[in-house]
Parts: C-alpha cells; sequence; structure tokens
C-alpha cells in the first residue's frame, strides 16, 4: 500500500509543501513563508483486517508544520487478520511539528500495531497528541501492539513498547481502563504536574487513564501548550518559558 506523505521546506517567499496520498489523504489548508497546516483525511473506511497504513513526515530546517486528523480511526472487527499504522517523522535543525491527534479505537475482535518512528535534529520540536480508546460504547476492545521510538540528534530519548488487549486487562498496565490519553513532547518540556513524566534528553510526556473518554481527557492541557507553542519563533528556548504557564 502507497505511504501517504507529506514534506515541508522553505521555498523563497512561501514554504514548498508537497503531498502524496495513501489511504490517509493529506490536504493543504494554509502556508506561509515558513509554515503549513495540513489535513489527514481518511480515502476510505479504515482500519479493516490487512490494512497497512503508512505516514510519512518531513519537515524541513526552520519550518513549522501543522497536521490535524479530521476524525478518529477505527480499527474493526478482523477475525483475527493483523493491520497495522506506521509513522515515520522526520524534522530537520530548528523545525517543529505539532500533530492534533483524533481518537484511536480498537473494536472488540480488531488485532492492530501501532508504531511510530520519530527523529530530531538540534533544536526542532515534535508535539503530539494520542488518545487510544479500546472499545465502542458496549464493547471490551481487541488486542493492541503499541511501539514508540524517539530519537534527538542521533540520540535514544524515548523508547516504548505496550501490548494490550480488552478481553484480558493485565494488572499493573491498564487494569479496568479503556482510555489512554498522551501528550507527548520532544525537544521542549512540560511543566511538572500530576500526570507528566520528565525525560533524561529535552522531552515530556502527559497522559492521562480512564474507563471513560469523556471523563479522561488531556482536550485543556492540549490548548493551553497548544497556546504557548504558537509563536513566531521557532527556537526551543523561548518555547520552554511560554510552556510555564502551560499547567497541566
Amino acid at each position: 500500500m502507497t505511504a501517504a506523505q507529506i514534506r515541508l521546506r522553505r521555498d523563497g517567499s512561501r514554504a514548498r509543501v508537497d503531498l502524496r496520498g495513501g489511504a490517509v489523504i493529506p490536504r493543504l489548508i494554509a502556508r506561509t513563508a515558513f509554515s503549513a497546516r495540513v489535513a489527514l483525511v481518511a480515502g476510505r473506511a479504515l482500519l479493516l483486517g490487512g490494512d497497512r497504513v503508512e505516514i510519512d513526515v518531513h519537515v524541513g530546517a526552520g519550518c513549522r508544520l501543522d497536521l490535524e486528523e479530521v476524525g478518529g480511526t477505527v480499527a474493526y472487527d478482523a477475525d483475527g487478520e493483523r493491520s497495522s499504522w506506521t509513522v515515520r517523522i522526520t524534522v530537520e535543525d530548528g523545525g517543529s511539528l505539532f500533530w492534533k491527534g483524533q481518537p484511536f479505537v480498537v473494536a472488540d475482535g480488531a488485532d492492530v500495531e501501532r508504531a511510530s518512528e520519530v527523529r530530531l535534529m538540534e533544536g526542532a520540536i515534535v508535539c503530539l497528541r494520542e488518545t487510544v480508546v479500546l472499545g465502542r460504547a458496549g464493547e471490551k476492545g481487541g488486542c493492541l501492539d503499541m511501539r514508540t521510538r524517539v530519537s534527538i540528534d542521533e540520540r535514544p530519548a524515548f523508547i516504548e513498547d505496550l501490548s494490550i488487549a480488552g478481553a484480558r486487562p493485565e494488572p499493573g498496565v491498564l487494569g479496568t481502563h479503556r482510555i489512554i490519553d498522551s501528550i507527548l513532547l520532544f525537544g521542549a518540556r512540560l511543566p511538572d504536574g500530576p500526570y507528566t513524566f520528565q525525560l533524561e534528553e529535552s522531552g515530556s510526556i502527559a497522559r492521562l487513564l480512564g474507563a471513560a473518554l469523556h471523563r479522561a481527557t488531556l482536550d485543556a492541557s492540549w490548548h493551553r501548550i497548544e497556546a504557548a507553542l504558537r509563536e513566531p519563533a521557532l527556537d526551543h528556548r523561548p518555547i520552554e518559558r511560554n510552556l510555564d504557564h502551560a499547567r497541566t
């Protein structure tokens, strides 16, 4: 299956945006001399058994890319046939990526692999919103293997592997919770808070678990962080100062 591609770089007075669609189709909403806003739209029903969705994102030096998902994604009952959702991100020196993800729902009978590979160069910033939901209303949810690999200037910054199954909750992992709501920030830090973990490399993870989506949400935190990061300068130091007011 063809990978969707989003590439942004500076090109004179306007940003150059190259888009290619796959199972997910990117649509340009707006752009300036150094930034672009792109919406991600499903080209068809996703995810079905056997689907292999791939999204490649490349942000050039000194550029800013805002990605927004138009709707959530549901991994449907596939009678045990595995599907996958793979994202590869590269952000060059001084660039930034802010990806506002919508809920990723793993229905009963689904078997999904979700992988994210993120590479940041010196001075780059990546901020991701990820919300995983086990099961639709009245369901326990299928099986999900999540793998996240993040490096900053070729140094490992965050490595996480999480395997969960709604029908077989494990103590110490999710227990009875169905919702994993996360904000992943690399290249800058969130202020300390009750749901925030600080990384050794420059970065923070804010995460909230819950039984219902309307109760377990980091929406307010995301909006404050988004506002704090919407500054003309892309240097990570002033952004860190702005985040002092974005309490989670």
